[in-house]
C-alpha cells in the first residue's frame, strides 16, 4: 500500500521521516529507541515527542532538508549508578559527573526510563501499560487550545521545551490518549480523560469536578473537528511509517519480543481508504482499585457521575499492569 506524506503543517515531512529511516539502519538513540517496547512515539506538527510514562524523553524537531533536531530536558540524563558523591569544602561535589553529557549507547537510553519512571506519579505509570499494550492508540498527551482561545494548537512539549521557544499558553486542554475505533464499518478517532482512583476530581459532596473538565473536552473537541480530521490523517500516515521503522530495526535483532502490530484501521485512514469522524464525546478510563474498593466505594462514586452526567462512558479497570488491547 503507497502512502503519501500531507503537507507537514499537521503532521511531519517525508523528508524528516526519511532521515529517521537512514539513522535507524545504523547504531544509534534512535534505532535505540526503535527497539524499545515501553516507549509511545507521538506525532505532532514538524516534531515527535518520545513518551515513557507520560515523560517526553525525547523531542525530535524536523529542522528543514532532513536535518533532524533532538531534545531532552536534563533531568532525564541522571546517572542511575549508585556513587556517592563527596561535597568538599569548596562547594563542589566529587565525582561531578553525576549526568550523562554524552550519549553513549542503550544503557543512556535506559537511564533516561528509569528517570521517567522515578518522576512519574500513579496516573501516568497506571496509564502507561494500557498505552503500550494496545494496538489501537495513535497519540497521547493531545494538547488543545481550549475553545476561543487566540492561539494556535499543538503546543510543543514542555518537558523538551527548546530555548528561545514562546511560552506554553495555560489556556489549552490535555487529553491523554487518543485512538482508533471501528464501530459497524465506520472509523471514529476516539478521545480518553484517565483517572486514577485516588483523584480528588472522581467524587464530592456535589458534582465532581472531573464532569466540568470533560463537557470543557467536549467543547474544544467540537471546535477542533475539522483541524482534528486532517491532523490525524497526517499521524496515522507518519504512525505506518514508524511501525516500517520498528519492524526493520527489529529484525537485525532476532532474539527481540515480537512487535506488537498497529490496528489495521490505523493504515486505511493513513490510505485515505476511509474516512474517520471525531468522537467529541471523551471516554473516562478510572484505574487503580482493588476489590473491596471497587465494591464500595468507586460503585458509589460510578453512580455519583452518573447521575449528573448520565451519558458519561466510563471504562474501569483495577490494575492495569498486565491489561492488553484494553482500548
Amino acid at each position: 500500500m503507497t502512502i503519501q506524506q500531507t503537507p507537514s503543517s499537521y503532521g511531519v515531512s517525508k523528508a524528516f521521516l526519511d532521515a529517521l529511516d537512514n539513522l535507524a539502519q545504523k547504531p544509534s538513540w534512535w534505532r535505540d529507541v526503535l527497539l524499545r517496547d515501553d516507549v509511545f512515539i507521538a506525532v505532532r506538527a514538524n516534531s515527535l515527542n518520545v513518551y515513557h510514562r507520560g515523560a517526553s524523553i525525547f523531542r525530535i524537531d524536523d529542522g528543514g532538508d532532513g536535518r533532524l533536531i533532538p531534545w531532552t530536558h536534563t533531568k532525564y540524563l541522571i546517572r542511575q549508578q549508585q556513587v556517592l558523591a563527596q561535597l568538599h569544602h569548596d562547594g563542589h561535589f566529587q565525582p561531578s559527573d553525576i549526568g550523562w553529557s554524552q550519549y553513549a549507547g542503550p544503557s543512556t537510553l535506559s537511564d533516561m526510563i528509569r528517570s521517567a519512571t522515578d518522576l512519574a506519579g500513579a496516573e501516568k505509570s497506571g496509564l502507561h501499560p494500557l498505552i503500550v499494550g494496545s494496538s489501537k492508540v495513535i497519540d497521547v498527551e493531545l494538547s488543545l487550545l481550549r475553545a476561543n482561545s487566540s492561539i494556535d494548537e499543538s503546543l510543543a512539549d514542555t518537558d523538551a521545551h527548546s530555548a528561545g521557544a514562546p511560552p506554553i499558553d495555560r489556556s489549552q486542554d490535555r487529553l491523554d490518549v487518543v485512538t482508533v475505533e471501528n464501530r459497524g464499518g465506520k472509523p471514529f478517532i476516539v478521545f480518553h480523560e484517565a483517572k486514577h482512583f485516588s483523584n480528588a476530581a472522581l467524587r464530592a459532596k456535589g458534582e465532581p469536578a472531573v464532569l466540568a473538565q470533560i463537557v470543557r473536552y467536549q467543547t474544544t473537541l467540537r471546535q477542533h473537528d475539522a483541524t482534528l480530521r486532517q491532523r490525524y490523517v497526517a499521524v496515522c500516515q507518519a504512525l505506518v511509517r514508524l511501525h516500517t521503522m520498528r519492524t526493520a530495526a527489529r529484525a537485525a535483532f532476532p532474539a527481540s519480543r515480537p512487535l506488537l502490530e498497529p490496528d489495521p484501521l490505523i493504515a486505511a485512514v493513513a490510505s485515505g481508504q476511509v474516512q474517520a469522524e471525531i468522537d467529541a464525546d471523551p471516554r473516562l478510563i478510572v484505574f487503580g482499585f482493588d476489590g473491596d474498593q471497587r465494591d464500595g466505594r468507586w460503585e458509589r462514586d460510578a453512580k455519583r457521575l452518573r447521575d449528573y452526567q448520565p451519558a458519561l462512558k466510563i471504562r474501569a479497570i483495577g490494575n492495569t499492569r498486565s491489561a492488553r488491547d484494553f482500548f
